[in-house]
């Protein structure tokens, strides 16, 4: 597979891209004729024209994967998207050794003894689907070292690691991120009570870090058949606790424990799957790597997680230099318009998405900036009431200046993706309309000067 990292300005996104897509045909620019545009020191008279039905091409792209490892946040459910799928979602993580400090306290008292166990997660308050369905979260343990593959600096989210056939516990809950802080799931003792074990005998295997890593390879949080949302989980400092409960023999017993935290969470990933099976995308296959708007009711979708973007193709472009033998762009805006209906309950638009200019195969080449200089994030505004009005809007004047004068065979199409922070976090998505929807349709204005 040809993984393609897009790396963005400013410390932006980056995804990884290896897909292949059809070359798109051009065709012939329609225009509008403008006023007289008056040039200083010059006797020519010329024309200042806004063409603004260019054709233009959208494609639904697949991406080969997507890097989801080190991005702060576990996630972890299921949901039905009516446009996107099932969606799934597992988390998996190493567990790092408690203090020196603490377990030679423990150590201490030759009368320290067991209680229990268990795992306990903290919400980010981010919900995939309806806040109010169960949610079922199943413990395994993981049978294979969580490592990148060599060379790679990442972990996608098709990656894979062997966990045991059945979890070691699991709950259902409805779980209300707004209110809820944490989330504890009980673990067996016999799990518990072999790592209690472990420490309190200063067994080898508790010696060190890579020591433990070699028998205890970590845990993968993943959904259970009850699971309606998928939600989010914070990994840094203490968030994800596995704690060991026990107690010393005294006069009054008091509850002690020994906590392990998340270990190197450049090594946590996400591992996420979609089930398209019956949606507009269901055409979207191992060889099948992009859809045109025009097979998907005039609709195109981005969602990065899933690994889903969207692609535009301005091919008459190149044809409005021909229409005059003196001929300069002044300025070009394109604006991004979600369809109604498809960002109201609990889907969520993302607030800044990026352009990121990519050749034929979708290689990415470089962010979109605007002629002021700068990454566009689309300055998104939101019609609330009708939702006829919702825009992106983005200054492609360089774009279109480089486009019209390539000599290349194959000019830059131009890729939707929010930024990384949003893309890896959260499985906000967009619907787009192409030229031929209804009521949302893309936009392309470009305004240029023709002289006589």
């Amino acid at each position: 597979m040809n993984n393609i990292i897009c790396r963005v300005r400013c410390a932006h996104a980056y995804l990884k891209i290896g897909v292949a897509m059809l070359l798109l045909a051009t065709s012939s620019a329609c225009e509008k004729n403008g006023f007289t545009y008056d040039l200083t020191g010059s006797n020519q008279p010329s024309s200042y024209i806004v063409a603004d039905t260019l054709t233009i091409n959208m494609n639904t792209v697949a991406l080969d994967s997507v890097p989801t490892n080190g991005t702060g946040v576990m996630l972890c459910g299921r949901h039905q998207d009516p446009y996107l799928g099932k969606i799934t979602s597992s988390a998996f993580f190493q567990l790092q050794l408690p203090s020196s400090t603490v377990t030679s306290a423990m150590q201490a008292d030759l009368s320290s003894r067991y209680d229990s166990v268990e795992l306990i997660l903290k919400p980010n308050r981010q919900v995939y689907g309806d806040t109010l369905a169960m949610q079922e979260i199943g413990v395994y343990e993981v049978l294979q070292t969580i490592q990148k593959a060599e060379n790679s600096a990442y972990l996608y989210n098709n990656s894979n690691f062997q966990t045991a056939a059945q979890p070691l516990a699991s709950v259902q809950q409805v779980v209300r991120p707004s209110s809820d802080s944490s989330i504890h799931i009980k673990l067996p003792n016999s799990y518990g009570n072999t790592l209690f074990n472990l420490f309190k005998n200063k067994n080898n295997e508790v010696s060190t870090q890579d020591i433990f890593l070699q028998y205890y390879r970590g845990l993968a949080i993943k959904p259970g058949a009850s699971s309606a949302n998928i939600m989010g989980f914070l990994t840094s400092d203490t968030s994800v606790i596995l704690r060991l409960h026990y107690h010393v023999n005294e006069v009054i017993i008091t509850d002690r424990h020994l906590d392990m935290n998340l270990y190197n969470p450049d090594v946590q990933f996400n591992q996420i799957s979609a089930d398209r099976t019956g949606t507009l995308l269901a055409g979207l296959t191992g060889t099948t790597k992009s859809l045109p708007s025009t097979a998907t009711n005039n609709m195109s979708f981005v969602q990065p997680l899933t690994g889903i973007l969207t692609r535009i193709d301005l091919p008459s472009l190149k044809t409005l230099a021909s229409v005059g033998k003196f001929f300069k762009v002044m300025r070009a805006t394109l604006t991004l318009l979600p369809v109604a209906g498809t960002y109201q309950n609990y889907y969520t638009l993302p607030p800044a998405v990026t352009l990121c200019e990519a050749d034929d195969k979708n290689n990415v080449i470089d962010t979109l900036v605007a002629s002021t200089g700068g990454v566009q994030h689309g300055n998104l505004v939101i019609d609330n009431l009708y939702q006829l009005n919702t825009t992106y809007t983005y200054d492609i004047t360089h774009y279109a200046i480089n486009n019209i004068n390539s000599n290349g065979y194959n000019n830059y199409g131009l890729l939707v993706m929010p930024s990384r922070g949003a893309a890896t976090t959260n499985f906000n998505r967009l619907v787009l309309g192409d030229s031929k929807n209804k009521q949302n349709k893309i936009r392309i204005q470009v305004y240029y000067l023709l002289y006589n």
